[in-house]
């Protein structure tokens, strides 16, 4: 026994209060520990949440800045913030069909976007008819929100055989004087067109029930296909030639690809995201969805050149069809698109258009028909709405502001 102010403890009492000590302690110990992992828990996170934060200043810094290229430095790098070194974003840009392929990278955080432009050109227009020296005529359920650039001799609204005007005539202040041509065109999108209608590489071949799957980070591949697309899977940088003709089926998918032929050909339901570049013709079945980020192209070569749209149709980005030449009083219709169709975007059309259903964007054509039994109208829009679309992304085909607009992430 152990005598301690009169009290006498057992020395057992020793070992217990050690043995308490050193749990209490352990037990600080480890409040401090999961403190500390909190601490740099939240750390990291921070981290990751100002690298997003970076990274998304850097794609509203391209976005807005038009001499933003100008100033990168070797590596294509900009500091977002004086001196901070850890604010450095770099970027990485290609153009991919009509519009472009921009990543932004800060630290181990990246982010990969197909970009468009804000405006379609400098008129920002709904509808854009060139000076024909005639007036313009509408009839039937028409009407359009926003500018509308018509030739200087105005608009008619008039009967189009027993029918009338039923839609919504326009204010005054809508109405804009159109130039004698339609606006001038993007010189680089001119180039890429050409580089893909005219690349005579070599290409690898895609069999029918292949799986091409790619991300935007890797160097794009061309690949060959027959006459017949069908039961495929090829998403990412990739570009599908056909020699000739090409029917694409409805059981493919196909997400963020190019194809170039001479006449393309899809299936009644197919779906999809497609950039489409022809020589001559491209014809889209009934109920065909091409989703944002698509488009069709066609370039005017001798006297080849038509796209038409079937019934239920959706495109989501763009159609450009180029000049179709007319002889004498036989007429070329050089693109059709039925009441029950729509385009999304930027609908263009250097020759004779008969458009009826829905273009949410805007309309440039030279000339607009209304083909009948009976014979054509000329200078007429008959059963279409132009609601206009401000919020929308836009090819990069015509001169314009410059300011960029997000169509999709891509990675």
């Amino acid at each position: 026994m152990i005598k301690f102010f009169k009290h006498d403890f057992s020395a057992s009492v020793l070992a217990t209060v050690l043995v308490v000590s050193t749990l209490l302690l352990l037990g600080v110990l480890m409040v401090i520990e999961l403190w500390n992992f909190d601490l740099v828990r939240y750390n990291f996170y921070h981290q990751g949440e100002q690298a997003r934060a970076n990274v998304e200043s850097g794609f509203l810094l391209y976005s807005r800045d038009s001499t933003l290229s100008y100033r990168w430095e070797g590596d294509s790098s900009v500091l977002l913030f004086g001196q901070q070194e850890d604010s450095r974003v770099r970027y990485s840009r290609q153009r991919w069909g009509m519009y472009e392929v921009v990543e932004v990278q800060n630290g181990r955080h990246r982010s990969v976007r197909l970009l468009g432009k804000k405006a379609e050109s400098f008129w920002r227009a709904t509808l854009y008819v060139p000076e024909n020296n005639r007036a313009f005529s509408v009839t039937g359920r028409t009407f359009a929100e926003g500018d509308v650039y018509l030739p200087r001799n105005g608009i008619s609204y008039t009967q189009l055989r027993s029918e009338f005007f039923k839609g919504r005539a326009l204010d005054k202040k809508q109405i804009k004087t159109s130039e004698e041509r339609l606006p001038p065109l993007d010189e680089e999108s001119r180039d890429v067109v050409n580089g893909l209608l005219d690349y005579a590489g070599e290409r690898e071949w895609l069999e029918n029930g292949s799986v091409l799957q790619r991300g935007f980070r890797e160097p794009v591949v061309r690949v060959e296909v027959g006459e017949y697309l069908s039961d495929v899977r090829v998403s990412g940088p990739v570009i599908l030639y056909a020699s000739s003709m090409l029917f694409v089926e409805e059981n493919n998918r196909l997400e963020n690809v190019i194809i170039v032929g001479d006449r393309v050909e899809f299936a009644d339901g197919f779906s999809g995201c497609v950039q489409v570049f022809a020589r001559d013709t491209i014809l889209l079945g009934n109920q065909v969805c091409l989703k944002a980020g698509s488009g069709l192209y066609v370039r005017q070569e001798e006297e080849k050149g038509f796209i038409r749209l079937g019934e239920e149709c959706e495109v989501n980005g763009y159609v450009i069809a180029g000049a179709k030449v007319s002889e004498g009083e036989q007429k070329q219709l050089l693109y059709y698109q039925p009441e029950s169709s729509r385009v999304r975007g930027l609908l263009y059309v250097d020759g004779i258009a008969e458009v009826h259903g829905f273009v949410t964007g805007s309309l440039y054509a030279r000339e607009c028909y209304y083909f009948a039994p009976e014979g054509y109208y000329s200078g007429i829009l008959y059963n279409i709405v132009l609601p206009g679309n401000p919020g929308g992304a836009y090819p990069l085909w015509m001169r314009g502001p410059y300011e960029r607009r997000e169509v999709k992430w891509l990675d």
